[in-house]
């Protein structure tokens, strides 16, 4: 086989010429859209770097901003709550001074009233135990034998089951507020004769009577007494004027 170099000069200028088209219709155009997709590429990451670095700002400042938000909040809230509580303890200051002087005044108009009704009782118990005791005495007998005759009377008027009754009954006792003096004694025999002839029945004494003479038994009492008369009397009163 022999080399022929004019072949090998063709094919030589063949490959250049290859080269030479290819560098000017292929790899040139090729390169120059490798480098438009590289710049694009490049500018894509720098913006899409703009963007994230305005992005993550703009977080940053709004992150500021919501927390500076929330601290004015805080420092709104905490004001509100330092001026209502201001409110609220001068209310209640003035709910509490306004309470002592209402207590007060209610104590001084109790008090006024209190001694109002004590001077009204005292006056009405005057006049009440005035009233009594002129009443009573009034009805009281002039001497001391005269209760003897007030019994008498009140025997007579009595019943005659009821008379009989109290003469009957045990322990029948003749009671006076105070040992009875000769006087007495004889008005009392007197006065009991018509019923009990000459037994007269135990004398007994109880201070509580005041004055009088009453006769008691198991069964019944004749009263006749100023106690009696001034118990009666300040009932009466009493229901008269309306008080218990």
């Amino acid at each position: 086989m022999s080399f022929h170099w004019t072949t090998f000069a063709f094919q030589l200028v063949n490959v250049v010429v290859l080269l030479a088209i290819l560098q000017r219709f292929l790899f040139r155009p090729l390169a120059d859209v490798i480098a438009r997709r590289q710049a694009q590429t490049a500018a894509a990451v720098q913006a899409a770097d703009a963007a994230r670095a305005q992005a993550e700002m703009a977080a940053r400042q709004a992150q500021t901003e919501t927390q500076a938000t929330l601290d004015a909040r805080q420092q709104l809230l905490a004001a509100a709550q330092a001026d209502a509580q201001a409110q609220r303890d001068e209310l209640l200051t003035q709910a509490r001074a306004e309470a002592a002087r209402i207590v007060a005044g209610g104590q001084a108009l109790a008090e006024q009233d209190a001694a109002a009704r004590e001077r009204r009782t005292w006056d009405h118990a005057r006049t009440l135990a005035a009233g009594i005791a002129t009443r009573a005495l009034g009805a009281q007998p002039t001497a001391p034998e005269g209760y003897a005759q007030r019994l008498a009377d009140a025997l007579q008027s009595m019943p005659g089951p009821e008379r009989q009754a109290l003469l009957a009954g045990g322990h029948l006792r003749l009671v006076a507020p105070r040992p009875l003096t000769d006087d007495q004694w004889q008005a009392a025999r007197q006065a009991l004769t018509p019923w009990l002839a000459d037994a007269l029945p135990a004398t007994v004494t109880d201070p509580a009577l005041i004055a009088g003479l009453e006769l008691c038994s198991d069964t019944g009492a004749v009263r006749n007494s100023l106690a009696h008369d001034l118990e009666r009397i300040a009932k009466a009163m009493r229901h008269d004027t309306g008080t218990d």
